[in-house]
């Protein structure tokens, strides 16, 4: 049996990753040793095939999970030589899980493969809209809080649809309001401001060009509690809200228009007008190409993020 778990969703896929191995957990092997983890820009054809072809210890099955494989691009002839072994392999007893956190090129031979039985490929694309909110509101009722709709739809205007960042957020203002409910005054104080304003300095340092102060910036955030995949996100998403009003404003429109035509949260929109005006949108456009690359470094490459960041700041 092989599984193939993809898509921009991470957390959502990260989820069913984990529910896969408590089940394999509770009803096959509960110390877990028989459970083998493997990774896209260290994988290793002999492990993978050691691994593969042998029972489990004091089981019938093993779960092999190869995380990222197909986003670290292998050399054709080793996705050759895996792809005839996985062919081999799907009559054994055995449980693989490819899993990838993003969505690979749906071109090539292994991704069909893997992808061809529909009951065990599953895509994990970002929720958007009445999708989101449902999840969204879900999952607070899961962890025992309460939050109005109009605070949560401020959150999602402040952060977006990442629910990395969204679950991060609503975790630590579950916890700030101790069973009782999240308004939207409260998001504005420990969301809104906190983040987006951090956030917004460090964009417009980097947009500006000011290493020493870009590098500073990060350092504060980084030692403020945020990881750097979080970070970067939340910069990521900055400098294209920047790209898309610079966009707009092209067009002659007024702000209260922009507003209207991005479909952005006013405030949000207020925030970011003077950097979309201040920088030129092909410099805009560079920088927001080179943190979606660094995003995918991030999944693919052994360095620290944190040096990845260091070295990107350095290079704009």
């Amino acid at each position: 049996m092989i599984f193939f778990l993809y898509g921009h969703d991470s957390y959502r896929s990260k989820e069913k990753l984990e529910q896969i191995k408590t089940k394999f957990k509770n009803e096959i092997d509960e110390k877990g040793f028989n459970i083998i983890t493997l990774t896209g820009d260290d994988f290793d054809l002999e492990k993978f095939n050691s691994a593969a072809v042998q029972s489990g210890f004091l089981t019938s099955k093993r779960l092999i999970i190869v995380k990222n494989l197909l986003l670290s691009k292998p050399n054709k002839d080793l996705a050759d030589q895996l792809l005839e072994l996985l062919k081999k392999l799907k009559a054994t007893d055995n449980i693989f899980i490819f899993y990838e956190a993003g969505l690979p090129d749906k071109r090539s031979a292994m991704f069909k493969f893997l992808n061809k039985d529909k009951k065990l490929s599953q895509i994990f694309e970002a929720l958007t809209g009445k999708a989101l909110t449902d999840w969204l509101k879900k999952y607070v009722q899961d962890q025992g809080g309460q939050i109005q709709i109009s605070a949560l739809n401020l959150l999602i205007a402040s952060i977006g649809n990442d629910l990395w960042q969204l679950t991060n957020e609503l975790n630590k203002l579950i916890a700030f309001k101790n069973q009782e409910e999240i308004k939207e005054q409260d998001v504005r104080e420990f969301v809104s401001v906190k983040i987006t304003e951090n956030v917004f300095g460090l964009t417009e340092a980097i947009a500006a060009g000011n290493r020493p102060q870009a590098l500073k910036l990060l350092d504060e955030q980084l030692k403020s509690g945020l990881n750097e995949i979080y970070l970067l996100t939340m910069i990521v998403r900055q400098f294209r809200i920047v790209a898309q009003l610079k966009s707009l404003l092209s067009q002659n429109l007024s702000p209260a228009q922009v507003t209207q035509a991005s479909g952005l949260h006013p405030y949000v929109v207020k925030k970011t007008l003077p950097l979309a005006k201040k920088f030129p949108a092909a410099k805009i456009q560079t920088i927001y190409q080179k943190l979606a690359e660094l995003d995918k470094q991030f999944k693919s490459t052994s360095l620290p993020p944190e040096t990845l960041m260091d070295l990107l700041i350095m290079e704009i």
